[in-house]
């Protein structure tokens, strides 16, 4: 069946999106097992303090320093990186680039490529959304929103959250796990998402719709009054 590659980028900001880790994970599609990873700093935004500060997630500097120095994580320049990420397609004769809001992590891409002025290796590979795959196999579920009730996973909005992080509680019955908002820990978590919809009957390489909005029922009590008599009281969803 071969290999597919499952992608996250963390950036400076959404209108303008610097990005400061692109990092990815190879998975070989029959057995779901992940093969190769490349976890990468970049470096033109790293060493630009006031543009890493206004990311959402500049806390989490302490932990690049850490895995830089364990070398469990590599810092280039974007063009380097972009380079890697072209090799990898070739030698895993990769076809399907996979991502949670694939849309952004493309827009990423793209920004980042014409930024620096290199060549862009997803322009020729198809790109598809997990979010999408979740949305049809697995938010969809009864079951996924008993477990939204129970643990109080819903959005500022009041409908049921369809994070990667409350999915992935989901599928390894896991309540206390919190997304690193890392690239290479996120693109782990998010290839094994794909893979549990692929269990689940999803075919690879087919651009499912996404369900932005997870509407949840509530239950609002009505009456009605005749000549200032209530006669009749209930609820609506």
């Amino acid at each position: 069946m071969g290999y597919c590659i499952v992608l996250d980028t963390e950036t400076t900001s959404l209108d303008k999106p610097f990005c400061y880790d692109c990092s990815w994970v190879v998975m070989d599609k029959e057995h779901g097992q992940i093969v190769d990873f490349k976890a990468n700093v970049v470096e033109q935004v790293w060493h630009n303090l006031p543009l890493f500060e206004s990311a959402y997630y500049k806390d989490k500097r302490p932990k690049y320093i850490e895995m830089m120095r364990k070398h469990d994580m590599v810092m280039d320049k974007w063009g380097y990186i972009m380079r890697k990420l072209k090799q990898d397609i070739i030698k895993y004769d990769v076809t399907e680039v996979y991502a949670y809001n694939s849309d952004f992590d493309d827009k990423v891409i793209a920004f980042n490529c014409d930024w620096f002025k290199c060549n862009n290796p997803l322009e020729n590979v198809a790109i598809y959304d997990i979010w999408g795959y979740a949305s049809q196999y697995i938010t969809c579920n009864s079951d996924y929103q008993t477990y939204c009730e129970e643990n109080q996973r819903f959005t500022d909005t009041g409908n049921y959250k369809g994070s990667a992080e409350v999915v992935y509680q989901f599928i390894t019955d896991n309540t206390e796990f919190i997304e690193e908002h890392m690239g290479l820990f996120d693109s782990e978590i998010e290839s094994q998402i794909l893979f549990e919809c692929i269990n689940c009957g999803a075919e690879w390489a087919k651009g499912y719709k996404v369900n932005k909005i997870l509407s949840r029922p509530v239950r609002h009590p009505y009456s009605v009054r005749v000549d200032g008599v209530e006669v009749l009281t209930g609820e609506y969803l």
